[in-house]
């Protein structure tokens, strides 16, 4: 397989940009309403929280897969129990282009990596694997553009290895669930990144999923996507990156919202059959 033109970004530039990535394929899957409100290609879309959540998930990340990067990018700042306050807001100003973290919150993310470092089959797995940047690329079908930073790869005698770190509270879940945060699509769009800039699609797709439970950090999962699973998500995928392009196209003819509307349609609201029972 022919490799493409890759045009390699930064992270800052690659959450700006306007293309396709596996977070959106994943919110299409969700509807229409959910792609366009997160959207790069909605001029009127909110910028990104900044959460807790997901500074102390970048955290773990960065402690895992690119720990040498911590110093550069993360300052230790007691500014209390919360970030909304003025404390938070001036030490962000002293620290430009860092994220501003506690030293609580920097145990923990610790604490919670060596728990992952400790899981044999997972340590195994990320033994040898290298933080990937943020690239581009573009859809042969569609022409419409791509992009992903993926976790971590590494090559192997059997092909090449994506690694994806998660931590969720309900890893039960997920496992049984998958289409409830959709790691299956998110591996076939990984994939499929994978051959754009290598020619070649993975030999395999790991997920080393963490409990950020307090107190459960020791529960860690290492889990692949069933094939057929992933012969599901393949046709997902490329139905959702169709389908997106219609709507991109119809809406940059008309502006007609209506296209990325939660509900464009009337709808009937019915009784369930059991609570129809009931009535009768």
């Amino acid at each position: 397989m022919e490799t493409q033109q890759i045009q390699k970004i930064t992270d800052a530039e690659y959450f700006g940009v306007k293309a396709l990535s596996a977070s959106q394929i994943k919110q299409f899957d969700k509807g229409a309403y959910w792609f366009w409100k997160s959207s790069p290609y909605n001029p009127d879309k909110e910028p990104e929280k900044e959460t807790d959540a997901l500074i102390f998930g970048k955290l773990c990340h960065c402690l895992l897969l690119e720990p040498a990067h911590l110093n550069n990018e993360y300052a230790i700042v007691d500014f209390g129990a919360s970030r909304k306050n003025k404390k938070y807001e001036a030490a962000k100003a002293e620290n430009p282009g860092k994220i501003i973290i506690t030293q609580d919150e920097l145990d923990r993310a610790m604490k919670m990596i060596a728990k992952v470092k400790e899981h044999k089959l997972a340590s195994t797995i990320l033994d040898g694997a290298t933080a990937e940047m943020p690239f581009m690329w573009t859809d042969k079908e569609t022409g419409m553009p791509c992009k992903a930073k993926l976790d971590a790869i590494k090559r192997t005698k059997n092909g090449i290895v994506v690694i994806d770190y998660k931590t969720s509270s309900d890893i039960e879940g997920l496992l049984n669930w998958p289409q409830k945060l959709q790691y299956p699509l998110q591996a076939e769009f990984y994939s499929r990144a994978v051959e754009a800039k290598y020619g070649e699609r993975p030999c395999e797709f790991v997920f080393v999923i963490q409990s950020n439970k307090e107190g459960e950090e020791d529960i860690v999962c290492v889990a692949n996507v069933e094939y057929e699973t992933q012969e599901c998500a393949k046709s997902i995928v490329d139905t959702h990156i169709r389908s997106i392009q219609e709507k991109l196209k119809d809406w940059e003819e008309t502006k007609d919202n209506t296209i990325w509307a939660a509900y464009p349609y009337r709808v009937e609201m019915r009784y369930s059959n059991w609570f129809m029972e009931r009535g009768n």
